[in-house]
């Protein structure tokens, strides 16, 4: 790279002596020319935000007039910790840090700007004004996805690296998962991919250890004192197994815990016309305007077999694309979120911009405690493995399969009179899941389906003899 230096910064043990760094701290620092974007994702104790303040270090003072951003969700949190650690380890190369501004500049011309990493318009709007050579996020599993590809799109400055890299506890099977654990493999075998580090504080299934010689075996750094790590595997299981053991898999607080792609996600077969059929629409402009097309067979299962998910779309463009998916043979029943209802501004309302397309929608149930638990009353199998919801494996239903693995509770905060929120789910993402409530509680309030057209076949047993062979999914 032009104009840069190799310096050397950080790694020092309690009494200063610079020392080696750990591996999978080596390994942090070793990206450059196949990946983009690097993530350390890993228990406690591992060094992995040491090992993020050291590359951010080595970043702006090896290459002049580079310009980074630094951040964690929450300021505060990142003012305490991270950039304590920045400070320190930067020492001989910082100008002077400009609390005030946010800002820390370094004696060659570099700087990093540090903020609040939420998911607000203002913080990403922030973000676009800056010409980065790197970016670098703390608890990357607390930031919103919007947020990271905001800073992604920045990375624009001429003669730097153009990276990033991260840290994060595993949080769940969230956008963080999908994008450096899930599809890593795929996705490192070219430049420009997502790399991924793991560290784990002890190895799941050793004893906790009594001597040092054990840590070195079993743990990512083996300069961790014995009684500190037998002291995290006495907490929770569900703790230990996030925050000791590296585990992704944690479900904690998701609200269709019981949903598992394996089993929800079926293959595509023609529907029959004569099934109860829905069209349930979720208004959005700037957020996504949903459309979920579903149907419900004679047993009352419902069987989702396509969705419309795109934001910007004005009412005449989603309209002509919900029109080209009906079947004219098929009376529809259109549901929708009462607020398109709602006069606008112009005196309109959202309902009557889709009367010239001869579709006309009955407001939906928007109950949500009770829709919750109808929805996954559907998704939870049966005795015999029977659930009461599918979802058609297609491209178009992946921002469902997306936001149904993400959707959680929002957590109980008590206020002064000390009283907990009611239980609702996070209002973020939740287009389609909005969808489902509403289907569902339509659906559940009619004590028994009633077919709009009669069975062909005289009954659901003729119907699965007759086309099983095509559908892919029959039961044994």
């Amino acid at each position: 790279m032009g104009g840069s230096v190799e310096v050397y910064c950080g790694y020092r043990d309690e009494s200063g002596t610079p020392t080696e760094a750990l591996d999978h701290q080596e390994e942090y620092h070793l990206y450059t020319g196949w990946a983009k974007h690097h993530l350390m994702a890993g228990s406690l104790g591992t060094g992995k935000t040491e090992a993020m303040c050291v590359e951010a270090v080595k970043q702006c003072a090896e290459i002049p007039k580079n310009f980074g951003l630094m951040g964690r969700k929450v300021l505060d949190a990142f003012k305490k910790s991270t950039l304590l650690q920045l400070l320190d380890v930067g020492s001989d190369f910082i100008e002077r840090h400009r609390p005030v501004d946010h800002l820390i500049e370094f004696k060659n011309g570099s700087k990093i700007i540090y903020m609040a990493l939420d998911d607000s318009r203002d913080a990403i709007q922030r973000i676009k004004s800056l010409n980065l050579g790197w970016f670098a996020f703390d608890q990357l599993e607390e930031v919103p996805e919007d947020t990271f590809i905001s800073a992604a799109g920045q990375l624009r400055r001429k003669g730097t690296q153009r990276c990033s890299f991260h840290t994060c506890n595993p949080a769940g099977h969230n956008w963080v998962w999908k994008r450096w654990k899930k599809g890593k493999d795929a996705q490192n075998s070219v430049q420009g991919g997502y790399r991924l580090i793991e560290t784990k504080t002890w190895t799941e299934g050793a004893l906790p250890p009594t001597t040092e010689r054990e840590v070195r075996l079993y743990s990512d750094n083996p300069h961790l004192p014995p009684d500190y790590i037998s002291w995290l595997l006495e907490m929770p299981e569900r703790w230990v197994k996030r925050y000791v053991y590296c585990s992704w898999d944690d479900f904690v607080g998701l609200v269709y815990p019981m949903f598992d792609e394996k089993i929800h996600f079926i293959k595509q077969f023609e529907v029959p016309d004569w099934w109860n059929h829905y069209v349930v629409y979720d208004y959005g402009y700037k957020n996504p305007s949903c459309v979920l097309f579903a149907a419900v067979d004679g047993d009352g299962k419902i069987w989702v077999y396509d969705l419309i998910y795109e934001s910007e779309l004005l009412i005449d463009d989603l309209g002509e694309m919900v029109c080209d998916r009906l079947n004219p043979d098929i009376d529809y029943i259109f549901l929708a979120d009462p607020s398109i209802n709602r006069t606008e501004r112009d005196g309109r309302t959202i309902a009557e911009e889709w009367d010239k397309f001869d579709i006309f929608w009955q407001n939906a149930k928007n109950d949500k405690r009770v829709g919750y638990d109808k929805v996954g009353r559907c998704l939870q199998p049966d005795e015999k493995g029977f659930v009461g919801m599918s979802f058609f494996d297609v491209p178009q239903m992946s921002s469902l399969r997306d936001e149904i693995v993400e959707y959680k509770w929002k957590e109980l905060r008590y206020g002064r009179e000390d009283r907990p929120q009611p239980e609702e789910a996070v209002k973020v993402n939740d287009h389609s899941m909005d969808c489902l409530r509403y289907l569902v509680n339509y659906v559940d309030s009619a004590s028994k389906p009633m077919m709009l057209k009669s069975d062909p076949y005289g009954d659901w047993s003729g119907l699965m003899n007759s086309v099983g062979s095509k559908l892919g999914w029959m039961s044994e």
